[in-house]
């Protein structure tokens, strides 16, 4: 993990971290639990600097990964609908919350994903427009967020620790469960609650998996910097790919498996298959070399 200052123009990214310490951080609450701090109000008045006018038409126009407007109500626990520049400002007249995904702040984002070690182009900022009494209905998320209250007021009620450590995707509760998430969901998992009212200049750290909700207490702008993390399963599953498609047998295609049972599928597998395969896996020089090739593939992504 990067710990190093890291400056762009006025920002040092080290004083994002400063009220609460950095080493503090990285042991008691990274990939932990939440917490919420004030940041040093000259490094806030910077931050506002560096992200200009908070204006409808402006950011829609910048998102890259476009503009939702999230209407919730107690007829509707959750529901999605892309806007544009012509149509924004009448969705959240109408009480919707605003977010525009992927906004370009390189001099804010590239600096935080050097700080954490993280891959560039996996750390995102977006911005959240809320209305007074507007919020997001009860959910986690499958990503590290930091989320810095802008203006106006808002309360997240949130777990005091994950509800599903390390989610392979996040969810939003009243929803359809996605397939990953099946086995994963279960109420008996949830953690007491607690409250924390953000106002403009406060920090909050809320690691994946964790279940929050919002509410605004008023017109509320607020950034989010959101790290979509790579798994280490992702890492391990590439890799293997690599090895294993160099095989003639796996690369064989696969057939006589429609409609047997399992007992048959498993006696129908080709035996070469299970050979190689264990092979490779009892060969630390091989399971070495796989390591090599997973932080390879890491470090080689387009930066």
């Amino acid at each position: 993990m990067a710990m190093s200052s890291v400056r762009t123009g006025s920002l040092e990214i080290r004083h994002l971290l400063a009220q609460i310490g950095i080493e503090r951080f990285f042991a008691d609450y990274w990939l932990k639990r939440a917490v919420s701090f004030d940041l040093e109000p000259d490094f806030f008045a910077r931050l506002c600097e560096e992200i200009g006018p908070l204006d409808i038409s402006r950011l829609v126009g910048l998102a890259n990964g476009g503009t939702q407007a999230w209407v919730a109500n107690e007829h509707i626990a959750h529901s999605v609908v892309s806007v544009t520049s012509s149509n924004a400002r009448q969705f959240f007249d109408a009480g919707a919350s605003l977010y525009f995904v992927n906004v370009p702040m390189n001099a804010i984002t590239r600096p935080l994903s050097a700080f954490l070690g993280a891959p560039p182009e996996r750390m995102l900022a977006s911005f959240f427009l809320t209305p007074g009494g507007g919020g997001a209905s009860r959910h986690f998320d499958a990503h590290e967020n930091f989320t810095v209250q802008l203006t106006g007021a808002k309360r997240w009620t949130l777990g005091e620790t994950a509800f599903v450590v390390a989610p392979p995707e996040g969810y939003v509760f009243g929803s359809h469960v996605p397939a990953s998430l099946v086995d994963m969901l279960d109420e008996r998992n949830e953690t007491s609650r607690r409250s924390v009212d953000l106002k403009p200049g406060t920090l909050l750290y809320i690691p994946r998996g964790t279940l929050h909700e919002t509410e605004a207490g008023e017109m509320s702008w607020s950034l989010n910097l959101s790290y979509g993390c790579t798994m280490w399963i992702d890492l391990v599953c590439a890799g293997l790919r690599r090895h294993l498609i160099k095989s003639e047998r796996w690369r064989g295609t696969v057939t006589g498996l429609k409609n047997a049972d399992p007992a048959s599928q498993v006696a129908n597998m080709m035996p070469q298959l299970i050979d190689e395969l264990r092979m490779m896996l009892a060969d630390p020089k091989e399971i070495d070399l796989l390591c090599l090739e997973f932080f390879r593939s890491y470090d080689s992504r387009p930066k």
